[in-house]
């Protein structure tokens, strides 16, 4: 599904544009049960299986998602359940997750075309819980205190977003950290508003299939501040961002130039001098092609194309 189709389906403020577009698409993988939360309910007592008797906070269905799905009876561990979110601003630290469900913004904060949902979610470890296949779609990630927005630690694997907003609210150092977590996957998202540290950082550690796609990212820090090594680094691919920061738009560690981390297709702003090429990016240039990067006074390709 392409930037322009994505959008189309999601910036709606009714659940059923959701139902006939988005389930059309998504309809053969989700096959499990549906729940509902409206953050404007006077409290938490429904039982999420409809928008009148819709949960209160998105932690509730959550939680019952994920139990939901570890029920053996109906074999729902091979499905995939659908969570239905609206209410303008929901106010909620999440420290779980659910495992391979969707969570799916609908309605409007504000002039906004998705709900917000403001604080800081640390999740809990996957030796303690784990919470493979969980995807956010049209969510407005808001940061409530200082530091970073959501943090994603090792093997929560294939967490994907998409078309989402990341909003550090001037005060967040980093929009996502993720560790170590497999196939997971930054699409068709905007991060605006602050991030002083990084937009989106991966320690050092193993990964792979770690894709960021479509992205708007504004910083006041780096861009993709990746410091996975060239042994950690498999099959990663950066594609068709716009980045506009302070420091480095994309610092990656990874630098071997096989099956490691793909530079393709972005187009970067930085404040950097680059002056000397170099100073405004640092990745492999044998695993880039048809980057550009506008430092303070000049655009320059990266890597550079030879004329013959």
């Amino acid at each position: 599904m392409n930037r322009e189709n994505t959008r189309l389906f999601l910036e709606t403020d009714g659940v059923s544009t959701m139902q006939t577009d988005l389930e059309a698409l998504f309809y053969a993988e989700r096959a499990g049960q549906v729940y509902f939360v409206d953050a404007n309910k006077s409290d938490n007592s429904g039982d999420g299986s409809t928008w009148a008797t819709a949960y209160k906070y998105l932690a509730t269905a959550l939680a019952a998602s994920h139990a939901k799905m570890a029920l053996t009876a109906d074999r729902n561990w091979a499905g995939r359940n659908t969570i239905y979110v609206k209410g303008d601003s929901l106010d909620e630290d999440l420290t779980k997750l659910a495992q391979k469900t969707d969570v799916i913004g609908v309605g409007s904060c504000n002039q906004h075309p998705r709900p917000r949902l403001e604080g800081t979610h640390v999740i809990e470890a996957q030796a303690t819980t784990d919470y493979m296949g969980c995807r956010f779609f049209n969510i407005e990630f808001y940061a409530s205190t200082a530091g970073k927005i959501i943090t994603i630690p090792a093997n929560q694997n294939g967490i994907i977003f998409q078309n989402c907003v990341f909003n550090g609210n001037s005060i967040a150092t980093h929009g996502i950290q993720l560790t170590s977590s497999h196939d997971t996957e930054i699409n068709n998202c905007r991060f605006v508003n602050g991030f002083t540290t990084a937009c989106i950082y991966v320690p050092a550690g193993a990964i792979t299939n770690f894709f960021v796609r479509d992205c708007i990212i504004q910083g006041a820090g780096i861009g993709i501040d990746f410091d996975c090594t060239t042994t950690q680094a498999v099959d990663c691919w950066f594609i068709d961002n716009l980045i506009h920061t302070v420091g480095v738009p994309i610092d990656s560690e990874s630098d071997t130039a096989f099956l490691s981390v793909a530079v393709v297709g972005n187009r970067m702003i930085t404040d950097v001098d680059t002056t000397t090429v170099t100073a405004g990016y640092d990745f492999v240039l044998g695993m880039a092609l048809g980057n550009t990067v506008t430092g303070k006074d000049e655009t320059d390709a990266v890597p550079y194309v030879l004329q013959a």
